[in-house]
């Protein structure tokens, strides 16, 4: 029969038989006994049945029970079992977009897995992104209390306070967006949450007017004491023709930044991969992406599916949640208030949503651990993005690492992430290898066939700077062609992994080539840096041929303690 009422009991011993003792004592006391409690000796389970007896006859029955234990003997504690109340520590928000916010709790499906983080009290405490982009509104009741004037500039107006200008025909509230998805404060009955809402967001104002090489120096090193990850959701015209990234002081300041910056740890720099695949265009030809500096990250729909303008490349780091077709859903996050805006949106979308998102987990990452250096942030985020998509083009490198060049090592997963930076070692410093330059003027072969330029990286070769494995691969190439969208690059590592370098674009007419311009490639990492490597390139226009010069860097690992400025 079921129980309805449990007494459990501590008897005497060890002066007489236990168990018929206990058998005695519900006997009578009128109870069951329902065995040993777990593991604890002496403790037992006694259980009273509900006769056929009203109520009130039966409630009496039980507290008769009850007294007759209290005075028994052999009883040396009772108590009634009675149902306790617990909840799961789910974390709740009374943001009213909060349960719309897909990516980061879904009950079905994939998210960045960041919930368990929270509910630990990992939030981004202790650490202070920054958005360089058109301003952030940081009076908005989402992002005031977590706004840090101390790591804010505005560059096109030369005054501290990055505020959006609203101008009649402006529309400034992308950085307000990207700052709602790293830091939006819960629990303000204002609408979202976000992904490390116990961070502190700076703005840097610089894409509101005319943007020059200086100016993208000083952004990138902007209080680079005050502010650790800097949050980039920009980059060249993603217009299939373009070959563009930062000029000779912007990629001084970036690799200034990873040697001098946040306390000489080295400031992480997070970058989009861009929006231009309806045009075919790739980020290997976007400097940015391109720069062994950065975090370059894509995205995916919330099918974990690549969208329609995501672009794909070698350098791809990993990719994270964003908008998709129509049909899906796009990222709810902190909108300006200006203008026509509510301060709130459910429409934030491309690769310009991703970027936030992975700064934000880089933030969880550093809570945790400060002295990430900045390659180690790279090398974790290598470690513990998710494979996934089994339909897309997967390989598996000489170090076991599998890479796509559609999203890179993976999905990222905040828990994963911050549990591995718990435990890390640092990555020694950063070594690096360049080739001798090769130079001929040898003619672009058309497809079917295929130049081959070969680099042999010997003992001999690698003995100086002691480096052994390999992390970013850089080519760099200069390339005469009437037609520069016809010809693709291909770079093939000693273990013979393949990296599209550089894809054909078929709305790139250019007639003047490539001059001095940097591929890489981070399908390699991990390898061993010994070996042959190859250069395949072919020309797939049917009447062209052309000349080629190339240029090959290397960079790799095996260092020890921090980082360097080699390159």
């Amino acid at each position: 029969h079921a129980c309805t009422v449990d007494e459990a009991v501590r008897c005497k011993g060890p002066d007489f038989d236990l168990v018929s003792e206990v058998v005695e004592v519900a006997e009578q006391v009128g109870l069951e006994n329902r065995g040993q409690i777990g593991q604890l000796e002496g403790h037992y389970l006694l259980c009273a049945s509900k006769p056929r007896l009203g109520a009130t006859a039966w409630a009496d029955k039980w507290a008769h029970s009850g007294d007759l234990l209290a005075a028994h003997p052999h009883v040396l504690w009772h108590s009634k079992d009675i149902v306790l109340s617990r909840s799961k520590r789910a974390m709740t928000f009374n943001d009213p977009r909060y349960p719309n916010q897909w990516h980061l709790v879904r009950r079905k499906g994939m998210d960045i897995n960041v919930t368990g983080l929270w509910e630990r009290n990992i939030t981004g405490t202790g650490v202070t992104v920054v958005v360089v982009d058109d301003g952030v509104e940081h009076t908005l009741q989402d992002i005031q209390p977590n706004y840090s004037p101390e790591g804010s500039y505005d560059l096109n107006s030369n005054d501290p306070d990055p505020m959006p200008h609203p101008d009649a025909h402006s529309d400034n509230h992308h950085g307000t967006r990207c700052a709602g998805e790293i830091a939006a404060v819960p629990n303000n009955s204002f609408c979202a949450v976000g992904v490390a809402y116990g961070s502190k967001v700076a703005g840097i104002r610089v894409l509101d007017g005319p943007l020059t090489d200086s100016m993208e120096a000083v952004a990138f090193n902007k209080h680079y004491q005050v502010n650790d990850v800097y949050s980039c959701s920009w980059g060249p015209d993603d217009d299939g023709h373009t070959v563009d990234g930062p000029h000779p002081l912007g990629k001084a300041a970036l690799q200034h930044g990873v040697i001098a910056g946040r306390r000489g740890f080295g400031s992480i720099f997070v970058v989009a991969s861009g929006n231009g695949r309806q045009y075919n265009d790739n980020c290997n030809y976007d400097g940015y992406a391109n720069s062994i500096y950065t975090i370059t990250i894509g995205a995916v729909d919330e099918e974990g599916q690549m969208p329609f303008y995501a672009e794909e490349c070698a350098s791809m780091l990993a990719v994270t949640f964003s908008s998709g077709s129509k049909e899906l859903r796009s990222i709810v996050t902190s909108d300006w208030s200006m203008q026509q805006g509510t301060g709130c949106t459910d429409g934030h979308t491309g690769t310009s949503a991703a970027a936030p998102l992975a700064a934000g987990m880089v933030a969880l990452m550093l809570q945790v651990r400060p002295c990430l250096t900045w390659r180690d942030v790279q090398h974790i985020i290598i470690f513990t993005a998710t494979k996934y998509d089994n339909s897309t083009d997967w390989r598996a490198n000489g170090a076991g690492f599998h890479h796509s060049h559609k999203h890179g090592f993976g999905l990222l997963n905040a828990w994963r992430m911050v549990n591995a930076a718990k435990v890390w070692d640092s990555v020694p410093f950063l070594l690096s290898y360049q080739s001798p330059v090769l130079k001929g003027d040898v003619t672009i072969l058309t497809y079917p066939d295929i130049l081959t330029r070969t680099w042999n990286v010997t003992t001999q070769d690698l003995s100086q700077s002691g480096m052994q494995t390999l992390e970013h691969v850089s080519v760099t190439m200069t390339i005469i062609h009437p037609c520069r969208g016809n010809v693709e690059i291909t770079l093939v590592c000693p273990s013979g992994m393949t990296s599209l370098i550089g894809a054909r674009r078929a709305l790139d007419r250019d007639t003047s080539g490539y001059q001095e311009w940097t591929f890489s490639t981070v399908r390699c990492w991990g390898e061993k840096a010994l070996g042959e490597y190859k250069l395949l390139i072919v020309d797939h226009s049917k009447t062209h041929t052309s000349r080629t010069h190339t240029q090959k860097h290397r960079q790799t690992d095996r260092q020890t303690d921090r980082q360097t400025d080699t390159h």
